[in-house]
């Protein structure tokens, strides 16, 4: 942490949470009446899946409004569980921070190069923000879950530990606005390490009257290994709460929680974030996904946004029952001899390799 950052860094943070104070916050929810969520009945469940278009929002009261207005959206069309991509608690906010769009151009480079080389400025920015993000879109949300008495899986937001480092984490809040679980992403974009973020180390599962739920982040949702982590505890419904930095591009999007619920059967759900936000073009078709068979087309595919690039809500009901009985008749038959013979050792090894300089495992 440089010199520059201990002496001003607490200052810049107390102006940021002035300007997302509670109150404010408070006002904006009670602007306008909520419709409630149906009670879970422990079989069925509807979601609400929301594709938002990422927006610098340079008041908190619009910032409240814009994610309240897409809740109220889901829970008219009866969703008991509504869903946020990623960074929905981080991008959007930064637009508290005055200049935002002068200080992440880089001096007159495009804003896309200036942020993909732009190391200590985006890790700096992200350690200012975190303080205020986190509790507003913390309060935010809790208060919506609250309010429309529906679960909310309510993406990502960035915050810190004590030690300075910057995570991002998911958050699921309860009908009573209880923090349910809060999820850090684990496996980092190429340009999310070169900025400096952390990595978590925890796969959580949350055992929730709409369902278990666990929700890696993005990139997490690229490797098997977490949504099996999360699966083997019982996870019924799995979250992708996502920001592709890239137009929808169907076999790209196909690597992700489609293919994780084939290997690890289950329900899985896709959230993006579209739209130009700080110089980063975010796209994608949200989903919701299921093993083959339980699926009409035999694609896997239950439901999608119509666009890979405009603000959507979209409705779908899971059936749980269904899915419970076809785990049962499908119970994988694991080598657990053969795992025994090669885990950990050949994590073991690709770390050695790795702390070597090299990043493949050969």
């Amino acid at each position: 942490m440089s010199a520059w950052e201990r002496l001003l860094g607490p200052l810049a943070q107390r102006f940021l949470m002035a300007r997302a104070a509670p109150g404010a916050i408070r006002r904006q929810l009670a602007a306008k009446p909520y419709p409630s969520a149906p009670p879970p009945d422990g079989r069925q469940v509807r979601l609400g899946v929301v594709q938002l278009e990422g927006q610098l929002h340079r008041q908190i009261g619009d910032y409240v409004e814009h994610v309240a207005s897409l809740t109220r959206r889901a829970v008219e069309n009866g969703a008991q569980l509504v869903i946020f991509p990623e960074d929905t608690g981080s991008y959007p906010l930064a637009g508290l921070i005055p200049g935002i769009e002068r200080l992440a151009s880089g001096k007159g480079k495009p804003p896309s190069e200036a942020v993909r080389g732009w190391e200590a400025p985006v890790l700096l920015l992200f350690r200012l923000l975190a303080p205020a993000a986190s509790r507003a879109h913390g309060l935010t949300f809790s208060a919506l879950a609250r309010l429309t008495d529906a679960h909310i899986l309510a993406g990502s937001t960035v915050v810190l530990d004590d030690a300075a480092r910057v995570y991002k984490e998911a958050r699921l809040y309860g009908p009573d606005g209880a923090l349910l679980m809060a999820q850090r992403k684990t496996h980092l974009f190429p340009a999310e390490a070169l900025w400096g973020l952390s990595y978590g180390d925890v796969i959580h599962v949350a055992q929730t009257s709409v369902g278990t739920i666990a929700a890696p982040i993005c990139m997490d949702h690229t490797y098997f290994e977490p949504i099996r982590a999360a699966w083997l505890r019982g996870a019924e419904i799995i979250i992708d709460p996502a920001a592709d930095a890239a137009r929808y591009e169907f076999w790209a999007q196909r690597r992700g929680v489609w293919g994780r619920v084939q290997e690890s059967p289950a329900y899985g759900v896709h959230a993006l974030m579209v739209g130009h936000i700080l110089g980063n073009e975010f796209g994608g078709r949200s989903g919701v996904y299921a093993p083959l068979a339980l699926t009409p087309q035999g694609d896997g595919v239950l439901a999608e946004a119509r666009t890979g690039d405009m603000e959507e809500v979209f409705c779908v009901t899971l059936d749980l029952e269904v899915l419970r009985a076809f785990r049962r008749e499908h119970a994988p038959d694991f080598n657990l001899e053969l795992y025994r013979q090669y885990t950990p050792a050949v994590y073991a090894q690709a770390h050695e390799r790795r702390s070597r300089g090299r990043r493949m495992v050969a």
